[in-house]
């Protein structure tokens, strides 16, 4: 689902456990750094910075442009710019400086808001996907910079706190066919960085940072087959149930919910979290909590007085360079070597590992095959210094189009891991 677009109108759900023990103990963790360019190319891209004298004049066009957001920091006003010539549409994101100079983001990468994260990213090839939820780009006016990593709801920086992400597991039916079902799996991270999987359910959970560093998770129980409504503390993995309902709206600063009750004639209430009293919703607090959540869902916006004049030509504009790097979440000693994660976690007491980082970083050798007939399914054989093996769904995952494989795997072809710093 493309953000620019996004309205949250209503949250699916999923049920959270509690987080799964660890198979490696970590060593000591290290501060949050990043990896050398050799090891992972850390710098993917770097946009080519044009001057006004060196912009190319291209032919005009007729564009419309959309107001973004303002960055305060900056005193920039972001807008996103679209044009047709009546064979090929174009897009750029445009910005209007502190001193009133535009300036254009290179082709191919655009910068909305980000309304999980309450701070802008960018999008394009490579920065994240909409599908799977697991890497967002998180941009940096003030530095020029992006760093495509998993960002989670709970923490100011949203290091740490909840994230949850839609994967693919794989298995064999009846038959001995390979195929693959989605779901989605909620992570945990925790303040020292270590990345746990929590839970893993077909439908999708709702997560809402409160002040406290908590955060309000709405969810399906599976257990009591209806929507839940409950608070989890992400330092120490401890949930409390609230109600069991589906929730209209939360009132940050008011500390207040408005909740819709699985009975289909129990009317709505309104709860306030400070004491746990209920009571039953009137019209006016249908009509403030709507208010509330127009409110809560628009970017900090730029003025009129910016507004990017009608003859403006973006593809004409000077190009901002941008510094893409990507996050590092943990480094490992996998067979003798330093491997630098941009994403690992532990699942069900082992770690996973990306194998694509262990193909650019430990000479993993991976043979795909596509099964006949079964859209989108694979089987995927590992070759290491000691063996190979054939990955099934019970010591593996998909996200997206990325494998990940469990330890216990990796051990058996020669490529143990032997420790795992967690980046704070």
């Amino acid at each position: 689902m493309n953000k620019k677009h996004k309205r949250k109108a209503s949250l699916l759900f999923a049920a959270l456990l509690t987080a799964a023990g660890t198979a490696v103990v970590p060593s000591p963790s290290v501060q949050a750094e990043e990896a050398p360019a050799a090891a992972v190319q850390a710098d993917r891209a770097q946009s080519k910075g044009v001057s006004d004298s060196q912009a190319t004049q291209a032919p005009e066009l007729k564009w419309d442009f959309r107001a973004e957001f303002y960055d305060k920091g900056t005193g920039r006003a972001y807008y996103d710019a679209s044009a047709y010539d009546g064979e090929q549409f174009y897009n750029r994101t445009i910005f209007r400086d502190a001193n009133g100079k535009w300036n254009a983001l290179e082709e191919g990468i655009s910068v909305t808001w980000d309304y999980d994260l309450g701070r802008p990213v960018l999008i394009g090839k490579g920065l994240g996907n909409y599908l799977n939820g697991l890497f967002s780009t998180v941009f940096d006016p003030a530095q020029g910079t992006g760093t495509t990593g998993v960002f989670f709801t709970g923490s100011k920086d949203n290091r740490s706190g909840l994230h949850y992400i839609k994967n693919y597991e794989m298995g064999q039916d009846a038959q001995q066919n390979w195929y693959s079902t989605s779901y989605f799996s909620v992570f945990l991270r925790t303040g020292d960085g270590v990345i746990k999987e929590v839970d893993g359910a077909p439908l999708r959970p709702g997560f809402i940072p409160m002040p406290d560093g908590r955060v309000l998770a709405v969810q399906y129980s599976s257990s009591a087959k209806m929507n839940e409504i409950l608070i989890l503390n992400p330092a120490t993995g401890i949930r409390k149930h609230l109600v069991y309902a589906s929730l209209g709206y939360y009132d940050v600063e008011g500390g207040r919910l408005l909740v819709r009750y699985n009975q289909p004639n129990r009317p709505s209430e309104v709860i306030t979290l400070s004491n746990g009293k209920a009571r039953k919703a009137t019209e006016q607090d249908f009509k403030e909590f709507s208010n509330l959540a127009i409110q809560s869902y628009q970017a900090p916006m730029p003025n009129a007085s910016t507004k990017p004049p009608a003859d403006l030509q973006p593809q004409n504009l000077p190009v901002t360079p941008i510094q893409i790097r990507d996050q590092i979440t943990a480094r490992a000693t996998i067979g003798g070597k330093v491997v630098y994660l941009s994403f690992a976690f532990i699942q069900n007491g082992r770690t996973m590992i990306p194998v694509r980082e262990l193909m650019e970083q430990a000479g993993l050798e991976v043979i795909q095959q596509k099964v006949a007939g079964k859209m989108g399914s694979s089987t995927f054989t590992l070759k290491g210094p000691e063996g190979t093996a054939t990955v099934t769904g019970a010591d593996s995952m998909m996200i997206g189009d990325r494998l990940y494989v469990g330890s216990n795997v990796l051990k058996r072809i020669g490529l143990p891991v032997q420790g795992m710093n967690w980046n704070p």
